[in-house]
């Protein structure tokens, strides 16, 4: 169990002896879940205020120059967030999802799906998605598609937007899901959406911009 994070604090709240929270007998318990509640809160502020200050991430990927320590041009800003979105994909789909989806059911993993103490596994798999979802309307990558292009950037939208309702779509604990063939459809159907994101993003789109978008993250090399 992690020892810091939301992994950890899901921990305190719904793993073993959660009970106690609710009792006097367990102040250090709570002293604890505090604690990393806190630095959860703080590591997000200290993230925000990188991103937003005058010379942060967000000045640096807006404004490509020769001077900038980052990125020279707009083609090699362009290329880093087509590779942000390629690699989230991957993490979704191949780390977040097939770590606990097998390929049959008598593979499937329940307990290594993120969150399954407090059941917010496929909440969060539809928060994954939308989150990707703001970042692409909010990059305004598909206004710069040529016009008969246009249908790529619309398919990537409604493609995050089926993922987000498929994984909405699945209630409960992860165990019971995986156990119910229909829930357990959904979830497979979830991961081919991501793969057709991933064919969206990682091939169309980079060849309109005539970009390569590289290798995943993922891939060990």
């Amino acid at each position: 169990v992690a020892m810091q994070g939301l992994g950890a604090l899901e921990y305190v709240l719904y793993g073993d002896g959660a009970e106690t929270l609710a009792g006097k007998d367990e102040p250090y318990r709570c002293a604890y879940g505090e604690a990393v509640a806190g630095n959860v809160e703080t590591m997000a502020g200290e993230v925000r205020d990188a991103w937003q200050k005058p010379d942060g991430f967000a000045s640096l990927w807006a404004n490509p120059g020769p001077k900038n320590p980052l990125y020279r041009d707009g083609n090699e800003a362009v290329t880093e967030l087509v590779g942000v979105f390629i690699n989230e994909l991957d993490m979704i789909r191949d780390v977040r999802l097939k770590g606990f989806l097998g390929a049959k059911p008598d593979a499937d993993k329940p307990k290594q799906a993120i969150y399954w103490r407090s059941r917010n596994t496929a909440a969060s798999l539809a928060g994954n998605l939308s989150g990707i979802d703001r970042l692409f309307q909010a990059s305004k990558l598909g206004d710069a598609l040529p016009a008969d292009a246009q249908w790529v950037a619309e398919s990537i939208h409604i493609q995050l937007t089926n993922g987000v309702t498929t994984a909405k779509s699945i209630p409960g604990p992860i165990n019971k899901a995986l156990a119910d063939p229909a829930l357990r459809d959904k979830l497979e159907h979830f991961a081919l959406i991501t793969s057709s994101l991933s064919t969206l993003i990682g091939t169309r789109m980079t060849a309109e911009f005539g970009l390569t978008a590289g290798f995943s993250s993922l891939d060990g090399d």
